[in-house]
C-alpha cells in the first residue's frame, strides 16, 4: 500500500512540475512567435508553350539576433510543389513554399532552381542546363506574430532563358517582387 501511495504521490508532484514549467514557457516566450511566409511565383514569356522549373529549396534570412541558436539566421521554407510550369501564370501565381518562421524582419529570399524544361511554341523540347540555380535577392519583408506574409517573385524568363547557339541556359533572373 506504501508503494502505491508513493508512486501516486510520485506522479502528483511530476505532474505539477511540468504543468509549472509548460506555463512559465508560454508565459516567458509569448503565446504564438511565429508567423507564416508564403512564396509565389509567377511569369509567362512569349514563344513557349511550357517552361517546366523544379525548385529544391526556398530559404529566408532573419535580421533580428536568432533565439534559436540557429547563428547565420537562415530558414528554410517548405517546398509546396516541387515542379511549376512557369507560362500559364500570367495574370496569376501559384505556391512554391510555405513555413512558419519566427517573427522579426526579414532581409534576403533564396530560392533555388534544380532543372528547367521547356517546350517551345512549336512543340519542340528544349532541356535548359542551369549554370546558377538560385534567385537572390535583398528585399526587407516583416513577420509578424499568427499573420500571414505572402511574397509573389516574378521569375523574368525573358532575361533567365538564353540561347547561345550550341544550348540553352536557364539563369534565373528574379523580376519584381510584390508583398501582400
Amino acid at each position: 500500500m506504501t508503494n502505491i501511495k508513493t508512486v501516486l504521490m510520485a506522479l502528483a508532484v511530476a505532474s505539477i512540475v511540468a504543468v509549472a514549467s509548460a506555463s512559465a514557457y508560454i508565459v516567458l516566450r509569448g503565446e504564438s512567435d511565429t508567423g507564416t511566409i508564403r512564396v509565389f511565383v509567377k511569369d509567362a514569356p512569349e514563344g513557349w508553350s511550357h517552361v517546366n522549373v523544379t525548385f529544391s529549396r526556398v530559404e529566408i534570412h532573419q535580421a533580428d539576433e536568432d533565439e534559436d541558436g540557429n547563428d547565420s539566421g537562415w530558414h528554410n521554407v517548405t517546398i509546396v510543389e516541387g515542379t511549376i510550369d512557369l507560362i500559364p501564370l500570367t495574370n496569376m501565381s501559384k505556391l512554391l513554399a510555405e513555413h512558419e518562421v519566427p517573427v522579426g524582419k526579414y532581409t534576403q529570399i533564396r530560392i533555388y532552381v534544380l532543372t528547367a524544361v521547356g517546350v517551345m511554341a512549336d512543340g519542340t523540347q528544349v532541356n535548359f542546363t542551369v549554370p546558377s540555380g538560385v534567385l537572390k535577392t535583398n528585399h526587407p519583408f516583416n513577420i509578424t506574430s499568427k499573420d500571414s506574409t505572402s511574397l509573389t517573385v516574378d521569375i523574368d524568363l525573358s532575361k533567365s532563358i538564353v540561347n547561345n547557339g550550341d544550348e540553352w541556359k536557364f539563369t534565373p533572373v528574379m523580376g519584381a517582387i510584390f508583398e501582400t
